[in-house]
């Protein structure tokens, strides 16, 4: 008994647990890198309660299911509204005012941190969200003031507490429900600040980030959307798209994957051979899937085109950026040649709470390590690709040669010295050229293309001719001819154009025919 008091007198008192109001602009500010992020995070939510909707039977499929993107310029105003279930008048206020305790947590949803909803907050003067489920009689709305929360951040008073901040922040309404659906969700960003090209009002940037980023169907120009679609399909989340249709237009957005790359305005490359894949976790369950299509790899893919990379997505929402996996490759910049997405399906694989990687374990070590071989079939296609260009450089470039020599032949102009040099040089470059139609890695087509270009090159050069002399030197004195050959096969030895060098002979010639 005596031990027993002893233990209770040296226990002490349970602390008042104090949360600070930074932790707030931790959520609302710090979170995310790119502020195109919280349309992701918008998004997600909305894509969850469209599932919802559909679960509850309000919505017969998703293909109903519709989220909503609408940019008011005049006002500075983003509309984010989505027809899913909605929060219930019962707890909206619960819902909108917690911090990290969110209800789908170890379900099927892709949130899971109760945090994403706030990541406008640091973007705008008032964050609003407007809800209500069927059968409640009244929309309710939850009024952030932005200027409010970043004033009281601002201060030097370490007291404030989250509480205080958002009992001064927050205004809870119920509003007329006339002109709201029976069962939706939405925010609203009012004024949010001109970052950069004011991207969080750029319809563009918008329409490229959510193409990306977000569960979008895939357009029905894409030539693999069926056999790709087929595969996700078996994998519940991952296979799902949804409509999100941007200031009201007729097609929702699709995802940026065409038929072609495009690498400038002149140079494209097309997409030609799909290679999809499973990948086990390491107790033989599936951990991921995805799918890789080789192409004729020029080079890094631009930017610009939205598909460079092999990328990682959960829940068919993108994590990171298109360099998620350049480990998996032998050298890092063929991350940005490849196009290929990896689906994770395993839940012990978990996305950080930026949404910017995922938390390092063995589970995502087993998925890099299956990854691994393919990033090495890249490179090998990628090396391939590269021996092929150059030796498509040298017979073309053998070609041209050969046609410079023939033309140089015909001006007839040279002395039999640097004509019978011409044409050795012409049949060596022929032989190069027969050379790179033999090598084996080319595809028969391919090699049919440059058979028959060499064949038209051997023709021309069989049938060359010089110009006789009579064309010009025979109106010279017999003297002067051999001295005008040995003139123009300076010009041509010492030339190192031999193009410019025939321009100039071409001009001397003309000039002594009109004396």
């Amino acid at each position: 008994m005596a031990e027993a008091a002893k233990a209770n007198e040296d226990r002490l008192e349970e602390p008042e647990i104090f949360v600070g109001k930074d932790v707030l602009e931790l959520l609302s500010s710090s979170m995310y890198v790119n502020p195109l992020s919280i349309f992701r995070e918008y998004v997600q939510n909305a894509t969850d309660a469209i599932d919802d909707a559909v679960a509850a039977g309000l919505l017969p499929s998703i293909d109903a299911g519709l989220i909503e993107i609408n940019l008011d310029h005049i006002d500075r105003r983003i509309v984010i509204r989505d027809n899913g279930k909605g929060l219930s008048n019962k707890d909206f206020s619960a819902r909108m005012l917690s911090f990290g305790a969110s209800e789908k947590r170890g379900t099927d949803a892709r949130g899971f941190r109760g945090v994403g909803r706030l990541s406008g907050l640091g973007y705008v003067q008032q964050l609003i969200f407007r809800s209500r489920a069927k059968g409640d009689t009244r929309v309710l709305e939850a009024r952030w003031d932005g200027r409010v929360v970043k004033r009281m951040l601002a201060t030097n008073d370490s007291d404030t507490d989250l509480r205080s901040v958002v009992c001064e922040a927050v205004e809870l309404k119920r509003i007329d429900p006339q002109d709201y659906p029976a069962h939706f969700f939405e925010v609203q960003l009012i004024k949010p600040r001109r970052i950069a090209n004011d991207r969080l009002l750029n319809e563009i940037e918008i329409e490229a980030f959510v193409s990306q980023a977000c569960p979008c169907p895939f357009a029905p120009e894409f030539s693999y959307r069926g056999e790709i679609e087929a595969l996700l399909k078996q994998h519940g989340r991952a296979g799902k798209s949804y409509q999100i249709r941007i200031n009201g237009a007729e097609e929702p957005v699709y995802r940026p994957y065409r038929d072609h790359v495009e690498y400038s305005d002149t140079k494209k490359a097309s997409l030609r051979n799909l290679k999809t894949f499973e990948i086990e976790s390491i107790d033989g369950e599936p951990s991921a899937v995805g799918w890789l299509i080789h192409h004729d790899y020029h080079g890094a893919i631009p930017t610009s085109q939205g598909v460079r990379g092999l990328r990682a997505r959960v829940g068919n929402i993108q994590i990171g950026h298109d360099r998620l996996f350049f480990d998996v490759f032998p050298e890092d910049r063929f991350c940005s040649w490849t196009i290929g997405e990896v689906h994770v399906l395993d839940g012990r694989v978990v996305p950080n709470g930026r949404r910017d990687e995922f938390e390092s374990n063995v589970h995502l070590d087993n998925i890099i390590a299956h990854l691994r071989p393919f990033g090495a079939e890249v490179a090998r296609e990628c090396r391939l690709s590269s021996q092929k260009r150059n030796r498509l450089k040298t017979f073309e470039l053998a070609a041209d040669k050969i046609y410079e020599r023939l033309d140089v032949l015909k001006q007839g102009a040279v002395s039999e010295r640097l004509a019978k040099s011409l044409k050795a040089e012409t049949g060596t470059l022929l032989a190069e050229m027969r050379k790179v139609v033999d090598f084996d890695l080319f595809e028969e087509g391919d090699r049919r293309a440059m058979r028959a270009r060499l064949a038209k090159v051997e023709k021309a050069a069989d049938s060359q001719t010089t110009r006789a002399d009579g064309d010009f030197f025979e109106s010279l004195p017999t003297r002067k001819r051999a001295t005008y050959k040995e003139v123009f096969d300076l010009i041509y030895d010492c030339s190192v154009n031999q193009v410019a060098a025939k321009s100039l002979v071409d001009r001397m010639i003309d000039r002594l025919s009109r004396k």
